[in-house]
C-alpha cells in the first residue's frame, strides 16, 4: 500500500478449486504480483497485487468475493487486548486510500457511509457483537462516517482466523457460491458451447449458471431426489441409475456420487461418448475408484482434488470415457 493507494486484493473462491480460480485471474489480470494462495476449509482465499485498474477483477466468475486488503495484523491475541489492538490498529487505516479504492468501481458510490460485518474464525475471549460495536464506533467518531445500506458504499469486512486479522473492502456484485463452484467445475472440464451436457449434482442454481456463462447446446438437469419445496407432477421421469438417454449422447457429466454406486457407472458408462469427461463429486473416494478398477469400468482418471462443502470433505473425481475394443474381433493389419 502506498499513499492514497490500496493494490493489494484477495479473492475468496470455493474450497478445493484455488488453482482453477487462480488460472482465471491469471487470464484476466497478466500483471500480478505476490500471488499467495490460502487453501481453506469452507473456503479458499488467493492475495495478489495488483497495480492497473481494477475494473476488469470485477468480472471473475470463479470468486464470490473480490476485496481490496485494507490491513493486516498479525499476533492478534484472544482476549480483550487482542480486540483493543485491533481497534488502534482501524483507527490509524488510511481513509483516502479506501475511498479511491471505492471510486474505482462503476456508478456512483457514497463513500460517506459504510456497512460492516465480522467472521470469528477460532476461539475468543470476546464476541462478534463486541467486535462490531468496537469496531463501528470507530469507523463513525475517527473517520466520521455514518452506517448505511446496500451495496452502494463501503462494504467493510473483518476476518479474524486464529491470531491474523484482515480488515477489507468489498468490491464489485460478487457472485453466489453456487455460481462460482459451477463456473470452476465447467472450466475444469474445458466446456465448449457447443457441448451435450447433463447436470447431476445438489445445488439447482448451478444449472442457471452454467446455462449463461456456457450456453452448451443441450442441457440436461437430474435434480436431486429430494429438493426442498420440489413436487413431482406426473411421476418419475428419470433415476440415477437408469437415464432415459441414447448411449454416447453426452459430451460433459457433472455429478454427485449418491445411490448405488455400480448402477450410476454402468449408467455413466453408456451415456458418455468416447472421450467424454465426468466430473464426479465422491464422499467415499476409496469405494468408488476400487469399484472402476475391480469391475474394468472403461474410464482413466484425469485428476483427483479435493473438497470441502458444508463441513464435509469430498474428492472432485475427473474422468474420461475410454474408447472400447471387442476382443472377440479379428483385427487383421496390412503391410503394404
Amino acid at each position: 500500500m502506498t499513499a492514497d493507494k490500496i493494490y493489494r486484493y484477495m479473492l475468496t473462491v470455493p474450497s478445493g478449486l484455488e488453482e482453477v480460480a487462480l488460472d482465471e485471474l491469471r487470464e484476466v489480470a497478466v500483471h500480478l504480483d505476490g500471488v499467495n494462495v490460502e487453501p481453506g476449509g469452507r473456503f479458499g482465499q488467493i492475495f495478489f497485487t495488483y497495480r492497473r485498474s481494477p475494473l476488469q477483477l470485477l468480472d471473475l466468475h470463479s470468486a464470490s468475493h473480490l476485496a481490496g486488503l485494507i490491513c493486516e495484523m498479525h499476533r492478534v491475541t484472544v482476549g480483550q487486548p487482542g480486540l483493543k489492538s485491533i481497534c488502534e490498529r482501524v483507527e490509524r487505516i488510511d481513509l483516502a486510500a479506501v475511498q479511491s479504492l471505492a471510486r474505482a468501481q462503476p456508478g456512483e458510490v457514497d463513500t460517506g457511509a459504510f456497512a460492516l460485518s465480522v467472521t470469528l474464525q477460532g476461539r475468543y475471549r470476546f464476541s462478534n457483537a463486541e467486535v462490531v460495536h468496537a469496531v463501528r464506533d470507530i469507523l463513525r467518531k475517527k473517520h466520521g462516517l455514518r452506517e448505511g445500506s446496500g451495496s452502494r458504499l463501503l462494504r467493510f469486512h473483518l476476518q479474524l482466523t486464529g491470531h491474523r486479522a484482515l480488515l477489507v473492502l468489498r468490491l464489485g456484485e460478487g457472485n453466489t457460491g453456487s455460481r462460482a463452484v459451477a463456473y470452476c467445475l465447467a472450466r475444469l472440464l474445458a466446456m465448449q458451447s457447443d457441448a451435450r451436457v447433463l447436470w447431476a449434482r445438489r445445488d439447482s442454481d448451478e444449472l442457471s449458471a452454467i446455462d449463461e456463462l456456457f450456453r452448451p447446446r443441450l442441457l440436461l438437469g437430474l435434480l436431486p431426489e429430494q429438493r426442498h419445496g420440489a413436487k413431482i407432477q406426473n411421476g418419475v421421469v428419470a433415476i440415477r441409475g437408469q437415464l432415459p438417454l441414447k448411449a454416447g449422447l453426452i459430451d460433459y457429466v457433472l455429478g454427485f456420487a449418491a445411490g448405488d454406486p455400480v448402477a450410476e457407472l454402468t449408467e455413466l458408462a453408456r451415456i458418455l461418448r468416447f472421450g467424454g469427461v465426468a466430473i464426479m463429486q465422491v464422499e467415499h473416494f476409496d469405494r468408488y475408484i476400487g469399484l472402476i478398477e475391480e469391475m474394468n469400468f472403461p474410464f482413466v482418471v484425469l485428476a483427483v482434488l479435493g473438497l470441502q462443502e458444508q463441513g464435509r470433505k469430498y474428492r472432485l473425481l475427473i474422468l474420461e470415457r475410454l474408447e472400447e475394443i471387442d476382443p472377440e474381433l479379428l483385427q487383421v493389419g496390412w503391410d503394404v
